[in-house]
């Protein structure tokens, strides 16, 4: 006759399962902070582009791309840029196709679909332009903190430093 051999207990199936739920849990984690980095880089990348394109439009005018032809958004006195091949040129195909992943093509827009903001001149960098994206949290400056509502805080990316930031 055969004998068999003992299953595992039942705590011995807890153990597993809650060592699988951990590392469950961490990959999850590790995924959502790789994903927003992700995110952060890409709206970089674009700032660049745009930093680029303006230094290349300042070199042929005499002066940086004019907020003329962009609208205003709702922190006041900055502006979206309209997807502007001659102010873009070869990057214009980049801004477009990140503009149409994110449902529109008539703006440049960051990783998470907001428009970036454009002022010319800048308020932060008086002698140049300020350029800035609202970030995940799609609000302007610090979104959980309303005393905060000001550019270049909280999850901004910016190419300025904002004299409230700490």
């Amino acid at each position: 006759m055969k004998r068999f051999k003992h299953p595992f207990t039942l705590v011995e199936l807890l153990c597993v399962i809650i060592v699988i739920a951990l590392l469950a849990a961490i990959s999850i984690k590790v995924t959502q902070v790789a994903y927003r980095r992700a995110d952060e880089t890409k709206t970089k990348t674009v700032m660049e582009i745009i930093r680029v394109a303006n230094e290349q439009y300042k070199a042929k005018h005499g002066y940086y791309y004019p907020n003329g032809g962009s609208s205003y958004n709702e922190d006041g006195d900055f502006h979206s840029i309209d997807l502007d091949p001659d102010f873009l040129g070869e990057a214009y195909e980049t801004c477009r196709s990140i503009a149409k992943e994110n449902g529109n093509d008539d703006k440049i827009r960051d990783a998470w679909g907001n428009a970036i903001r454009y002022r010319n001149p800048g308020k932060f960098n008086p002698g140049t332009y300020d350029l800035y994206s609202i970030g995940r949290d799609k609000g302007v400056g610090d979104a959980e903190n309303s005393t905060k509502k000001s550019p270049g805080l909280g999850d901004d990316i910016a190419n300025f430093k904002n004299p409230k930031a700490k």
